[in-house]
This record gives structure tokens, C-alpha cells and sequence, in this order.
């Protein structure tokens, strides 16, 4: 930039920025950042994007109505033409230099979630990525990704592209009905909007509170706050100074007592954000009244005015640091290198702003095109960005395919010893539970079958309470049909059985569940449930399974297993209780009576103590003989302790299966065996170790079915 328009931005900036909103931006910006460094240290911090939230609504709601005002209109292109070269640059390029660094530290196995979050904040709908995840108990424990912080972003995003339309078709109708005041209806569209959607984010925090964090209905009120107080308010001066002094502090005291009293645990945003966002409005709304006692100078302060200036870029740089620099260095973060993030974050945010927000919000070349160019070059750069981390992205889903022809070949070469059956000592292999050739945690990590993925046409959602089924192995000649009840631990076993099916005249029919382990019992619950909703969905679901399966004649056998482990840990808030060995039994007991018989199948051990996740722990230890090994005391479930298995034990007619022994030896279970990686998280079986269980799994269910 030449002096001269350093100059005329500066005037710019002068006339245009309010100094108390300088420094809500830097309140807000510095609590995000110590929550993120320091999370004990300012449990609250996450608030400060509540700050911002308010701060967006105030000031774009207030520019959108000038322009009605002004010109009876808003010219959309050009709004979102200045929006685009103010974000889009330096978002751009924090999310193309931390997809670079990833490609450079992250191991192969992490980078389809890094990559496909880059993409999603590229596109402005990380947002919802993330609600997505949160919900999806699949995802619901994945790695922080560096550009998670982007969901932010991508809410403000959108209000950006909605607010503006939302008026302009207010305006629409008004001209229909012939109407001479558009602000009216502005006005009361607006509040309207903004109390619908407080009213939306009270009930989403009590009914779906891990998605409703992220989702912009339940975000859309804080935009709409700030916009009703533009609407109404004219700051002057010299109004009621002393007021608007007091107002300033409580607004501030109301800001820094959110920041230290909420913690993660506090249910958000919903009645929750109120505060905060009542706090930012009391401080937006006082201004810079000139009384001594007023906050004022210290809003004023050059240092708290610069970090305003400086807190977009600073907002975007902290966090891919946070969470890449330990990956490279192969450690936890100790507060040094905390704190020379904190110093590299704050120096790049200033030769971002410096170098390319301010650069690209002023030259000519950008600003004099029209609108529509200038939407079409940042628009260029986000299509580049997006495409380039789905390339990324696609690489392990292509090596997926490669990586299951090779587990195919080693079957028909060394059936004994590839997979499950390496563990059995009869096979004789010499090093059963070692990394070989076959070990790829990168195909491992998306390894995820029929019958356990999250979105799947044989299972049931966590939701939904309506019998399905699917009907695999023989279903044209079978000598015997046997149902499958249970949750995602029984769909890990849809393929092997599928596969035995086929080969020996079983017909399974599957009645599956996530987080549901189909017995009917009530107020059973698990830590997947975190409204009560979902334990009378599990219920009534598992009630009418049993009722189909007892009166199907063609149903000779009835297979149960489940996540056991999972529903001994109820969640304390919602009342549940853990599930009892009575409870199969109840289960049980009218099955037997029309006949049936009853196999109760132990869940296999899994590997949840891990510190990562199986393939991403295995990837760190790929020179490691039998990597990752899990104490047999911590993997498994004692017998003793087992429901199912006391159950089993005290029910007569029942037939207990467990594959304990293929997992484990005597002190650990083992999650690498025969070169294949046993979980593609930490407890469900990746599809390719679990094709290889067929030959053990499915004889033992056969002889518990008797004679056919």
C-alpha cells in the first residue's frame, strides 16, 4: 500500500470504527484465545464469540437500514461484494496454510476429517459439519481439527447472505401492499426473527444441546439483538451521560462474570448467551460517555484499540497452532510453548491485517471493479480452497479401494493367518499380533460396514422407534432363520454372518438399534442419551422388536448383543439407569416360552482407554511389535460383572457365545491381528477385520442353533 491510501484508510477507519466496539472486539477476541490456551484459566472465554455475534448483528443490521433509509432499497451484490474482500482473504489463507501444514505433520489417517472440515469452512458450513458430527455417534468423538474454530465464521457467513435478502424481501412486500414505511416492517420482521429463534435455541439446548451450540437458528437471535438496538437507538454524546456510564460497567461486569462463572457444562447458548449478549448491548449501547468515572479511557487504550484492530486475523491464526503443534511435536503443549503461540498468533494476525485485509479492502484494482467481479474473484479463491482439500480429502477414500483388494488376495493366499484367525493358536502363525503390510490406518479409520454406519438402511436411529429389518445370508433356501437383535455391536457383525449365511444355509434377519440394546426394559440409558426421548424411543423400539421376532414362526433362534459396557454408565442428568441382568432375562423368557431358542453373544473388548483413537494410535506406533495392546482387565468386561453373561448364566436354555479369547491372551487384548487393524475407532470392528470373523463367529453360532 502507498502512503497516501494508508492515509485515507486510516481516515476511513477513524470516522467509521466506534472505540467501545474496538474493544468488545478485543475483550472478545482475548477470551477466546486464553479459553483455548488456557481453558481452567478463563473456563468462560467461549462466550467471547457470543460477543462477536452481537457485535456483526449490530453493525451490519445498522448499515442494511441506512441504505433503506437512504436509497429505499439495498443493493445486495455490492454489500456482498465488500463483505467478501473484508473476510475472504485471510480466512483463505489460514485455511490454505494449515491444509499444507497438515498434509506436512498429520498422520494420512486424521486427514479425511481435517480435510473435509477445511473444505466445509471454506464453503461457510462448518457450522453445520459440526452439528452433524456432534450428534453422530460415530463422529461425536473425533479429533479436534485445526479449522473447527471456523464454525463461527461460518455462522456469521450466512447472516451476511440471509439478513440482507431477509429485508429486501421485507421491503418486497411492503411495495406490493403499497405501503409508504418499510421500516415498519422491517422492524417487525426483525424482532420477530430474533424472538423465534431465542425461542428455538431455549428448546434445541434442552432436546438436542450438543448440535444446538453450532446451528444458526439457534445463533440467529445474538445477530438479531444487535440489529434491534441499531434500529433503535442514535448514540449521542451528551445524552444521559451518567446512565450510559453506568451502563458501560454493568455491561462489562456482566461480560467478565459469564467469562469466569460458565464452563463448558453450562447449557448453550439458549437462556444461557442471554447475559453476554445483554452485557455486549449495554456496553454497544453507552458508547464513550465523557464522564470520569466512566470506562471510557480505559475502552480507549491504544493497546485494547489495536488488539480490536488486529482480532479478525488474530481469531483465525490461534487455533490450527493449538492443535497442529503438538501433533508435530509429538507432544503435549507445556505453557512455553503456549505462550510463544500466543506471541506467533498475535504477530501473524498484524501482518495479515497489514499485508492483505487492509491492502485488499482498499485497492483500486478490487474496489473499482463491479460487483460482481469482485464477488467472483473471492469467490474464485474459496472454489480453489474447497477443491483442493477435497482432492485431499479423496486420496485415503481411492487407497480404500486398493487396500481391500489386497486384504482380499492375502485371504485366499494365508486365510489362517490374516485377521481374526491369526489369534488361533492352532493356525500356528508366527507373529500373530504384529504390524505387516496389511496394516493402513488410514483405510482403517473409514473402515465402516453395513450395519454400523451412521446413516444405514439396517439400522435404526438413535430417534426413531419403527421396526426395521434386513434380511442377509440365505434367503432363498435356508434351512434355519435366526434374528439378530441389538445396537451398533451387532451391526459389526452383519457382514460375517452375512457371509456365513450365505455359505451354510442361515437366514438372519436384523433388528437393529443404535445405542439400543433391544431388551424393552425400562428407563435403560447410556452416555449416547442426552435427552429422555431417547430412552423411551429405545424402549418402545424394543418392546415391538420383540413382539415382531416372537410372532414370526419362521424365527427358530434369537441372537442378542450389544454395547454392553455402555449401558452399565448412565447419564446422571436424565435419571436413566444401567441395565441389569433381570432385564434380558425379561427379554428372554417369552421367546423360550413359544420355542425359540436364545443366544446371548458377550461383547467383544474394546479399546476406549486409548489416548487416541485405534488406527491414529496404531499410526504412531507402526514400528511397534503388537502396537497399541489394551490390559485384558481394562478392555473387557468381567463375567462377573457382565449382565448378559449373568444372565445367560442363570437362565436355562440360553446359549452364551464368547469371543474373548480372539481378542485377547491371558493380560491384553490386541488391536492389531493377523496385519489387519481390529477398530476403526475404538470399539467397532473395522469391516475388513470383521470379514475375516466369519469362520470363527459363525460355527459357534450354528452349534448354539442345534440340529437343522
Amino acid at each position: 500500500m502507498t502512503r497516501r491510501q494508508l492515509r485515507e484508510l486510516a481516515m476511513l477507519q477513524a470516522a467509521a470504527v466506534r472505540p467501545e466496539i474496538q474493544a468488545l472486539r478485543a475483550i472478545a477476541v482475548l477470551s477466546v484465545v486464553i479459553y483455548h490456551l488456557w481453558p481452567a484459566g478463563l473456563p468462560g472465554g467461549f462466550v467471547g464469540v457470543d460477543v462477536f455475534f452481537v457485535i456483526s448483528g449490530f453493525l451490519i443490521i445498522g448499515h442494511l437500514l441506512r441504505e433503506v433509509d437512504r436509497t429505499g432499497g439495498v443493493r445486495l451484490l455490492p454489500f456482498w461484494a465488500r463483505r467478501a474482500r473484508r473476510l475472504l482473504p485471510a480466512s483463505l489463507l489460514v485455511l490454505a496454510v494449515t491444509g499444507v501444514a497438515v498434509l506436512a505433520v498429520v498422520p494420512q489417517v486424521q486427514w479425511q476429517q481435517f480435510f473435509s472440515e477445511i473444505a466445509a469452512s471454506a464453503l461457510y458450513v462448518q457450522n453445520w459439519l459440526l452439528a452433524h458430527n456432534a450428534v453422530d455417534y460415530l463422529a461425536a468423538t473425533n479429533a479436534s481439527s485445526p479449522v473447527e474454530h471456523f464454525w463461527s465464521l461460518s455462522a456469521e457467513e450466512q447472516f451476511y447472505i440471509a439478513w440482507p435478502l431477509v429485508i429486501v424481501g421485507l421491503i418486497a412486500v411492503t411495495g406490493r401492499l403499497k405501503s409508504t414505511a418499510p421500516r415498519r416492517w422491517i422492524v417487525g420482521g426483525l424482532i420477530a426473527i430474533t424472538v423465534a429463534s431465542f425461542v428455538y435455541s431455549v428448546f434445541a439446548v434442552a432436546t438436542t444441546p450438543a448440535a444446538a451450540y453450532f446451528v444458526t437458528p439457534a445463533r440467529a437471535w445474538e445477530f438479531g439483538a444487535g440489529g434491534i438496538l441499531a434500529l433503535f437507538t442514535r448514540v449521542s454524546p451528551s445524552a444521559l451521560p451518567f446512565v450510559r456510564a453506568a451502563a458501560s460497567w454493568i455491561g462489562l461486569l456482566v461480560i467478565a462474570i459469564t467469562l469466569a462463572a460458565y464452563t463448558g457444562a453450562t447449557p448453550f447458548p439458549g437462556l444461557g448467551a442471554l447475559p453476554p449478549v445483554l452485557g455486549t448491548l449495554l456496553v454497544i449501547w453507552a458508547g464513550t460517555p465523557a464522564v470520569s468515572w466512566a470506562p471510557t479511557l480505559l475502552l480507549r487504550l491504544r493497546p485494547v484499540q489495536w488488539m480490536g484492530d488486529i482480532s479478525y486475523s488474530l481469531y483465525l491464526w490461534h487455533w490450527p497452532f493449538i492443535v497442529l503443534v503438538p501433533i508435530a511435536l509429538a507432544r503435549p503443549l507445556g505453557w512455553r510453548t503456549r505462550l510463544a503461540i500466543l506471541v506467533v498468533s498475535i504477530v501473524l494476525a498484524y501482518a495479515t491485517k497489514r499485508f492483505v485485509e487492509d491492502p485488499l479492502r482498499v485497492r483500486k484494482k478490487l474496489t473499482s471493479k463491479r460487483a460482481w467481479q469482485s464477488l467472483a474473484i473471492t469467490l474464485g479463491g474459496t472454489a480453489v480452497v474447497a477443491l483442493g482439500a477435497s482432492i485431499a480429502f479423496a486420496q485415503p477414500v481411492i487407497q480404500n479401494s486398493q487396500y481391500s483388494a489386497s486384504v482380499d488376495a492375502a485371504i485366499r493366499s494365508d486365510p489362517g493367518c490374516t485377521g481374526a484367525p491369526a489369534a488361533l493358536s492352532q493356525n500356528h502363525c508366527a507373529t500373530p499380533f504384529a504390524v505387516t503390510s496389511l496394516t493402513n490406518p488410514a483405510s482403517a479409520e473409514t473402515d465402516i460396514g453395513r450395519g454400523v454406519q451412521s446413516v444405514d438402511d439396517c439400522k435404526q436411529t438413535i430417534m426413531a422407534d419403527a421396526v426395521m429389518t434386513c434380511d442377509i445370508g440365505d434367503v432363498s433356501t435356508p434351512t434355519s432363520t435366526v434374528a439378530l437383535i441389538g445396537d451398533s455391536h451387532a451391526g459389526q457383525y452383519l457382514t460375517p454372518l452375512d457371509e456365513y449365511g450365505q455359505a451354510n444355509h442361515i437366514h438372519f434377519v436384523t433388528y437393529l438399534k443404535s445405542w439400543c440394546s433391544g431388551t424393552g426394559a425400562e428407563g435403560v440409558a447410556n452416555p449416547g442419551y442426552d435427552v429422555p426421548d431417547r430412552i423411551r424411543s429405545c424402549t418402545d423400539w424394543g418392546r415391538a422388536v420383540l413382539d415382531s421376532v416372537n410372532q414370526n414362526p419362521a424365527i427358530t433362534a434369537v441372537l442378542f448383543t450389544d454395547f454392553t459396557r455402555s449401558y452399565l454408565e448412565p447419564p446422571p442428568v436424565l435419571g436413566g439407569r444401567a441395565i441389569a441382568p433381570a432385564d434380558f432375562e425379561q427379554a428372554w423368557q417369552p421367546l423360550l416360552a413359544s420355542g425359540k431358542r436364545v443366544i446371548a453373544l458377550r461383547d467383544l473388548p474394546n479399546a476406549d482407554q486409548q489416548k487416541e483413537d485405534v488406527p491414529q494410535c496404531v499410526a504412531l506406533h507402526l514400528t511397534d511389535d503388537d502396537p497399541c495392546a489394551v490390559p485384558k482387565a481394562m478392555a473387557t468386561l468381567d463375567p462377573a460383572q457382565d449382565p448378559l453373561a449373568i444372565a445367560a448364566a442363570q437362565t436355562p436354555g440360553v446359549s452364551l457365545v464368547d469371543l474373548t479369547d480372539t481378542f485377547c491372551d491371558a493380560t491384553v487384548c490386541h488391536v492389531v491381528i493377523g496385519g489387519l487393524i481390529v477398530y476403526f475407532g475404538s470399539n467397532h470392528m473395522t469391516l475388513e477385520f470383521s470379514r475375516t470373523l466369519e469362520s470363527i463367529v459363525g460355527p459357534q453360532i450354528s452349534g448354539a442353533i442345534g440340529p437343522r
